[in-house]
């Protein structure tokens, strides 16, 4: 391939050079490398780059004044003599050195203002007197500290080529007819190593290199014969010590007034150091090019209408394009539309303040249509003839963009978690201490109706207290379903068996102009889980499917199923807590109402919150509560006017589905004993009481656990003891180690108003005898004590 240098006069060469020399500099100087050059004869150095002062800290000013000598104190102790020593890398480049200068690629750990090292890449020229002193280095070194590849630095300097440049001179020779020398300028006798004595009468063609002699001779016999009137070529000569070196040659006729040839002018350049810097310079564009394609980074230049001038090939495998395909677009065609306002500020920032550099996030359009999150540093350099554009290096974050983004969800999830569990452990306590109220108004009512005459005229006036009161213990159980705490009979149940047996009182709840569908998987897997509870959310979500749809006509559909979830799927669901991936049991009610907007979606399960004129308290906080209790989750979808689903999944259960709407048979049955009542609480110790005199036992009561212990302690042939878990001074748990210590065949019976699930797992293995859940009936007291009594 013919080089592109090779037709350029030596003006040309040298114009050529300078703005590669600029163009370089520039490049140089944005890239992240130290350019320096040492001078050892007068010391410190003539030139050290910004970079030194960002990478090392130390100030430039003062490390210029560092001698050579000095340098050692600055390497790494344990490299200071594998490099200075007597028989270090720079004595053995030195001595081995091939003329002035020699070279050297050398790695050592620099210390920095703060006392740390960093590694750098050192590849420099050390330029030596006569008698082997070094004059000066110059060079430049990488920071290989986080790097695994070393990266070839650019070595030449505008200075160095400068020098070689203007070092150049011209040789003036005269040449008879035969090929004899018959003049030469003393820069000609010294360009070939000879005395000019030597010089003259000598034979041209043997300074000719014997690989060009041949087209040497011939071409100077066409000019002696006239076939030709000059040459301008370049050649290769040989000096009289054997070595070689490059010389323009302009030659042409010298011919008298007859025409008749007087000698042969020629006119010779040493252009050796230009043709190494022609060489020097392919070598830079190629190590650029290298340089370039190493970056995992892409670096552009941009003009100032936003077309793509360079892309470095870090492009293609980024977003897939090649350099040719992008030479020319304009940048702004492929950012994404949302992001072009503001990557518009950023672009006009750059170009009305050239001294600033400018970040910007965006989202740039791959080759096959998607985006990718890309983060840009900008510099303007249109002042820059090398250049004339704005530089960019581009970064690819769409790794971290998404890690942010689950971050921030995450963030949210743990906010709306926090808020939840605060009015969950309100809404808990309340419940507890409402349930110990009901516990009276219940007992006295089921003994009241128990001790009255049918006849009586208060006889509707209790059934309505029992019903109110287990009204207002429907609302406790809502309250304990959003703390969270709400399973309070666990028992395998089918859920299409469930949706159908409750279809009937779905259809009169729901607005007339709404159609019910079910579309029921069968068969399920059971469920664990309180038959009330799901109830609720069936009825609660069905009724605001009916609330959405309201007087248009629209449907509603019930959906089950079975779904294996994995842990994507499970990532994106109104749950903190993690769930394992496995079988779910879901239930899915869809209507074709007004549906919600991002807004309202946001605040759908926050308490309180309604989109009705009159506020329902818990709500959709409450379904929340008992799907969590549950361990189960939700997912919503909705879109305003476009409707909403929303789908609840249960784990599978391992037992089959149980009959959990059979009438319970009371049995008549008496008991005998002494039994210990232990409960902070008046009204609970009266009721309670009652109702075990009325089941045949004589009892004792206890105010706290220490009242209990000393009871316990005191008194022979107590039964068994119902202990109220919840109490001051000494609690339900405390008490109950205590007893347990005393006797440990001590039958106890734990009180609450959480549900059984969570009591009896904190006992679990602990002896506990059995559990009643407040607010309680007789016949349920009655039950958990023949329970007992038959383990």
């Amino acid at each position: 391939m013919e080089n592109k240098y090779e037709s350029l006069t030596r003006e040309q060469l040298v114009e050529a050079l300078d703005d590669a020399n600029g163009r370089f500099e520039e490049i140089l100087q944005s890239a992240r490398h130290i350019l320096y050059r040492l001078n050892a004869k007068k010391g410190g150095y003539d030139y050290l780059s910004p970079y030194f002062a960002d990478l090392t800290g130390h100030p430039l000013a003062e490390f210029k004044q560092v001698l050579l000598q000095q340098l050692p104190n600055y390497f790494h102790p344990d490299d200071r003599e594998r490099i200075f020593g007597e028989r270090g890398e720079l004595a053995r480049a030195v001595n081995s050195r091939a003329g002035n200068k020699t070279y050297l690629l050398v790695e050592y750990r620099l210390r920095k203002a703060d006392d740390t090292y960093c590694w750098l890449r050192d590849q420099n020229t050390i330029y030596c007197s006569e008698d082997g002193q070094i004059e000066s280095i110059v060079g430049s070194a990488y920071d290989i500290s986080e790097q695994k590849k070393a990266i070839q630095e650019l070595q030449e300097q505008q200075e160095q080529l400068s020098v070689l440049i203007d070092s150049s001179q011209a040789g003036i020779i005269l040449v008879d007819p035969t090929g004899k020398i018959t003049m030469a300028n003393c820069r000609m006798a010294e360009m070939f190593g000879y005395s000019m004595e030597e010089l003259i009468g000598s034979d041209y063609p043997s300074l000719v290199h014997p690989n060009q002699q041949t087209d040497g001779k011939n071409r100077m016999s066409s000019l002696i014969s006239g076939d030709i009137d000059h040459v301008a070529l370049e050649r290769h000569y040989i000096r009289k010590d054997g070595s070689d070196f490059w010389g323009y040659l302009s030659g042409r006729r010298h011919v008298n007034v007859d025409g008749k040839l007087v000698s042969l002018v020629g006119h010779i350049t040493d252009i050796t150091e230009l043709k190494q810097t022609q060489e020097a310079i392919r070598e830079s564009e190629e190590r650029f090019r290298s340089i370039m394609a190493l970056s995992p980074d892409i670096i552009s230049i941009i003009s100032k209408d936003g077309n793509l001038m360079y892309n470095s090939p870090a492009s293609l495998y980024i977003h897939g394009y090649t350099e040719e395909e992008m030479y020319g677009l304009n940048t702004f065609d492929l950012i994404h539309p949302e992001d072009q306002e503001n990557v518009g500020i950023a672009f006009h920032d750059v170009i009305t303040n050239p001294l600033q550099i400018i970040n910007v996030q965006f989202r740039y359009r791959n080759k096959d249509g998607s985006y990718t999150w890309m983060e840009s540093s900008a510099s303007n350099q249109l002042s820059n003839p090398h250049i004339n554009g704005v530089i960019t290096i581009s970064r690819n974050i769409e790794y971290r963009k998404k890690s942010e983004e689950e971050r921030l969800h995450l963030e949210k999830q743990l906010l709306h978690a926090q808020k939840l569990e605060s009015l969950g452990v309100l809404a808990g306590g309340i419940a507890h201490d409402f349930n110990n109220i009901l516990t009276a108004i219940i007992g006295n009512a089921e003994l009241a109706l128990m001790r009255l005459n049918p006849e009586s005229p208060v006889l509707e006036n209790l059934h309505r207290i029992e019903q109110a009161a287990a009204s207002a213990a429907d609302l406790a159980r809502q309250m304990l379903a959003y703390s969270g705490k709400g399973k309070f009979v666990i028992e395998a149940i089918d859920l299409n068996r469930m949706v159908e047996e409750m279809g009937h009182m779905l259809e009169v709840s729901i607005s007339k102009k709404a159609i019910l569908r079910f579309n029921l998987t069968k068969p399920l897997p059971s469920i664990d889980a309180d038959v009330t509870q799901i109830r609720q959310i069936i009825m609660n979500l069905v009724i605001n499917a009916s609330e959405a749809i309201g007087d248009r006509s629209g449907v509603i559909a019930i959906t089950t199923g079975c779904v294996e979830c994995d842990e994507a799927y499970l990532r994106d669901i109104w749950l903190t807590d993690p769930l394992p991936q496995g079988l779910y049991v879901f239930m899915e009610i869809a209507d074709t109402g007004c549906g919600m907007d991002k807004e309202t979606l946001r605040k759908l399960f926050d308490p309180f919150f309604t989109t009705k004129f009159t506020g329902r308290g818990l709500g959709m906080a409450a379904v929340l509560g008992i799907v969590r209790g549950h361990k189960g989750a939700i997912k919503v979808y909705s879109e305003p006017d476009k409707g909403s689903t929303f789908k609840v999944l249960f784990p599978a259960g391992e037992r089959p589905a149980e009959i959990f709407d059979g009438a319970a048979q009371i049995e008549s049955w008496r008991g005998s004993g002494l039994v210990l009542l232990v409960d902070d609480e008046e009204t609970i110790r009266g009721i309670s009481s009652e109702m075990l005199k009325e089941l045949g036992f004589t009892v004792v009561t206890a105010t706290d656990g220490r009242d209990a212990v000393a009871i316990f302690k005191s008194t022979p042939g107590i039964s068994f003891v119902i202990l109220d878990l919840t109490m001051p001074h000494m609690d339900g748990e405390q008490c109950f180690r205590e007893l347990r210590q005393f006797d440990p065949n001590v039958r106890v019976i734990m009180s609450s108003g959480f549900s059984e699930h969570e009591v009896t797992q904190k006992f679990a293995g602990k002896g506990l005898a059995g559990f009643i859940q407040k607010p309680y009936k007789l016949s349920t007291l009655q039950d958990v004590i023949r329970k007992m009594e038959k383990l």
